[in-house]
């Protein structure tokens, strides 16, 4: 048998096909035997072979080739059964062509010689029994016989023309299929070379622009070193999207799942989106609050899925908007995250959605069409989709806009909200926006879909208001906490508003050819909006926009800032150089790696989610390599805000520090004072434009006020030093306050592993524990329970046997420190919500925002 026909689909289902035709044959035979009286035990065997053939079909532990042999001797020895009656004699030539054609659906010549031997023997045996009783043949029986043995080999002479012509076809179409699928894979490879050899002078060019802009002054050329940068943004763009096709198209995708945080993924995608917006077309970004905070799946394929489908929309939206939804789906194994796309762009046909998928095509593929780029992106989706084992569909009509579904499957790591809103209870979101200066009725809807999901998930009140006269009778019945307003609003009431941010923390919704001005007291945040912009209003702090007449300077300090969005680079780029930083670039882990072993930096801001090595394991480098060097520098993870668990799990990764994406001023000075010698800060007077962005700065250097004559004795009784713990804190109280408060909360924890590997005996572990109880007691300034935990430290590192007396007095002062804090910063034992607060920090409650984290046994107990 010819190997194509193996390999051919026909032949892998003629197996079942003669089972099935057996079995009805059979049972025919059996209701004609039971009719004329045949005999009885054959019958027996029939109905043995039935089943023993079905039992072998359904158990398939036997080659199908051998399956296909041994239901033809079944019914060969049927057909035997069947023929050696008279009554069949001349029925046999019909029923066998019958079952010659059948065969020849097999493409196996030597199951038609069977047949054939089969009906001869048969028919043979028959001439022989109506010989012996007599029958005298007529010269009428003796044609009528020939016929029929000569049809039937006229008809498996034809089966076995057709099984060759068939063989000959399959093997002709294999052999083209083959050089086609060489010639697309020799192409794909092609592509793939050609796209690695342009991207490494691509990336020259891009590098070599930005240098340039640097100390460019000409207002025009400046503008055409933009336009190179953009230009070589969009190659490298179409370059990653050449090398993703050609790994679907092989098959060789891998999935490289991690944990990761849909803030991060909104906002890396956003800041991308943000050159390809324009001011006709809204985008808006609904993200479920409900969402698990932390997910585990390939990031940066979801990454890569959501710029596709949203750069896809925002190419065919001239006019109108783009509404994207994300929420998840509880599942036996985790969740499925929902995505669904819509759009008010030009729709397309059933058949171009379908064509859409398949790689290279554009609605409009002429010379002269308006949209750019390769056609790749719904494939790439389609493929990312498939190998996340997600699944994809696409609704579209001409005239109507676009709609495409995703459902992808996800692990969760953590269960909490995606977002974290503190103190809510206080807040009021004010937003003034009118919904009727959009055109389109469905990007009304896009909007109040957005406020409504944000309400019911976060579980907050918005009021918005239409006009002035509706803002100014809410602004007199309730006091607003945040305004959210539009940019038309903005300009139209701008006195009113600004006279309003003196009391209000007024945000602007704005794309990125809006400035606020620099003695304005408004703040600005970036379209597209979305559910983490809304968030990120409600956690800015009242008085972002204070007096303050100082700014912080970190000159000469030299930073590495790393992230595969160049986007985020460029805005990362700005707000450093604000402080006079020497600021450098990288745009993956490898890149860093190279930079940070060739030249000393005073600080490190590391992505986490990067394509080829991720933040982590790219610190994990980093650390290896400078380890052999003089020292480290500090290594500070850059990370979306709205997550609970954010800092927790990066120090545990090795990280110094976290800083929220967006970058907020005041939380990136508080990182600065954090990992920064004291020699390296230092504060001058800052201008009116600055003072929006500095606020918070001023509250940073100045020094304690002084805590009262009961809280400083209720400290100094139980060995507190206020003054030396707020020292090691650069001075800054709540940064104080915070590590007194998590090392109130860890006692009970630390308490446990501490008396657990004492009573054990284990005296590495307890060397670990006790190391970072020193440390984390000296630096609030427990400097009697440090020495102790010292002294004990190094007997436990010599082997030495620990006296009970000594450790019993390290944990009762470790108590007595513990219950002192939480008596001295909140004396009536609650949080604002009424639960007992002193519980909650010992570990008997939760806490979601997480300030600092020990680990014991990973760190050596700094912070």
């Amino acid at each position: 048998m010819d190997e194509r026909l193996k390999e051919n689909e026909l032949f892998q289902t003629a197996h079942i096909m003669i089972l099935i035709c057996y079995t009805i044959f059979a049972t025919i035979l059996i209701g004609e035997s039971l009719l004329l009286g045949w005999e009885t035990w054959a019958l027996v065997l029939i109905v043995a072979g039935i089943v023993s053939g079905w039992i072998i079909h359904i158990r398939a532990r036997i080659p199908e080739y051998a399956r296909l042999w041994i239901y033809s001797l079944l019914m060969m020895a049927t057909f035997f059964f069947y023929g050696i009656h008279p009554t069949s004699a001349y029925d046999l030539a019909t029923v066998m062509c019958a079952v010659i054609i059948l065969y020849s659906m097999t493409g196996v010549k030597k199951l038609i010689l069977l047949c054939q031997i089969t009906y001869l023997v048969t028919f043979a045996y028959d001439i022989a029994g109506m010989i012996s009783s007599g029958f005298v043949f007529t010269s009428l029986e003796v044609t009528r016989s020939l016929l029929h043995i000569a049809m039937i080999i006229m008809v498996g002479w034809v089966a076995r023309v057709i099984i060759d012509r068939w063989g000959r076809v399959l093997n002709r179409v294999g052999r083209e299929l083959r050089e086609l699928k060489e010639g697309t894979e020799q192409l794909n490879d092609f592509l793939a070379n050609v796209s690695h050899e342009i991207r490494t002078p691509v990336n020259a060019v891009m590098g070599f622009t930005e240098v340039s802009m640097e100390m460019e002054k000409d207002e025009r050329i400046l503008g055409n070193m933009h336009s190179v940068m953009e230009a070589g943004r969009r190659i490298n763009d179409q370059i990653s999207d050449i090398l993703d096709y050609s790994e679907i198209y092989r098959g060789s995708l891998a999935e490289n799942c991690e944990d990761y945080m849909l803030s991060s993924v909104i906002y890396d995608v956003s800041a991308a989106l943000m050159p390809l917006m324009h001011s006709s077309c809204e985008l808006i970004i609904d993200v479920d609050p409900k969402c698990p905070a932390v997910l585990n799946s390939d990031s940066l394929k979801l990454k890569k899925i959501l710029h596709h489908l949203l750069e896809n929309s925002l190419k065919y939206t001239k006019e109108g908007g783009i509404y994207a939804h994300l929420y998840t789906v509880d599942t036996d194994y985790g969740v499925n995250l929902c995505i669904e796309v819509e759009d008010t762009g030009i729709g397309m046909e059933a058949q171009e959605a379908e064509k859409s998928t398949g790689g290279f095509y554009q609605g409009d593929s002429s010379r002269s069409r308006q949209g750019s780029g390769l056609g790749l992106g719904l494939a790439i989706v389609n493929g990312f989709t498939a190998a996340m084992g997600g699944f994809m569909k696409i609704t579209s009509h001409i005239g109507e806009g676009t709609k495409v579904v995703l459902s992808l499957p996800q692990q969760v790591t953590d269960e909490k909200s995606c977002m974290l809103i503190p103190e809510k209870e206080v807040l009021n979101l004010g937003a003034f926006v009118r919904f009727s200066k959009f055109k389109s009725p469905d990007v009304r809807e896009y909007y109040r879909r957005l406020m409504s999901n944000a309400v019911t998930g976060m579980e907050i009140t918005i009021h918005r208001v239409e006009s002035p006269e509706e803002l100014k009778r809410l602004c007199d019945s309730i006091s607003l906490s945040h305004l959210l307003v539009g940019v038309e609003e903005y300009e139209e009431n701008r006195d009113f508003l600004e006279s309003l941010a003196n009391k209000t923390i007024v945000v602007i919704a704005a794309g990125e050819d809006f400035t606020v001005a620099g003695t304005s007291l408004c703040a600005r945040i970036p379209k597209p909006i979305s559910t983490f912009s809304i968030v990120e209003i409600l956690n800015m702090k009242p008085g972002f926009h204070g007096e303050a007449d100082i700014r912080m300077v970190t000159e000469n300090v030299r930073v590495l800032v790393v992230d595969d969005e160049t986007m985020n680079l460029s805005v990362a780029r700005g707000i450093f150089e604000r402080y006079k930083m020497q600021v450098d670039t990288a745009l993956s882990g490898y890149e860093a790696i190279e930079r940070a072993g060739n030249r000393e930096y005073d600080i490190i801001f590391m992505d986490h989610m990067m394509p080829g090595m991720d933040g982590v394991e790219t610190v994990k480098r980093i650390r290896a390599v400078r380890g052999e060097k003089a020292g480290c520098p500090a290594i500070v993870a850059l990370t979306a805000n709205a997550v609970s668990t954010a800092r927790e799990m990066f120090l545990k990764e090795g990280f110094d520090g976290f800083l929220s994406k967006p970058i907020e001023l005041h939380e990136l000075e508080h990182i600065l004072k954090r990992v920064l010698p004291e020699d390296k800060l230092r504060y001058e007077p800052a201008d009116r434009a600055e003072q929006a962005g500095t606020a918070g700065t001023k509250e940073a250097v100045k020094t304690t006020d002084g805590e009262g004559p009961e809280k400083s004795e209720g400290y100094r009784d139980v060995g507190i030093d206020r003054d030396r713990g707020l020292f090691y804190c650069q001075n800054d109280k709540e940064l104080y306050d915070s590590v007194l408060m998590q090392y109130a909360k860890d006692h009970k924890e630390k308490a446990e592993r501490l008396e657990t590997a004492f009573a054990a005996g284990d005296m590495r572990n307890y060397e670990i524990y006790v190391h970072a109880l020193k440390s984390t007691s000296k630096m609030i300034g427990a400097g009697k329970l440090s020495e102790t935990a010292e002294k004990l430290e190094n007997m436990a590192s010599q082997g030495e046997q620990l006296p009970e007396s000594t450790h019993r007095e390290m944990m009762d002062r470790y108590r007595l420190i513990s219950e002192t804090v939480l008596k001295e910063i909140n004396p009536a034992g609650t949080d604002d919500g009424g639960h007992p607060l002193k519980e909650e920090l010992l570990g008997t409650e939760g806490d979601d925002d997480v300030v600092f984290e020990f680990d014991a046994e990973n760190s050596d107990g700094d912070l």
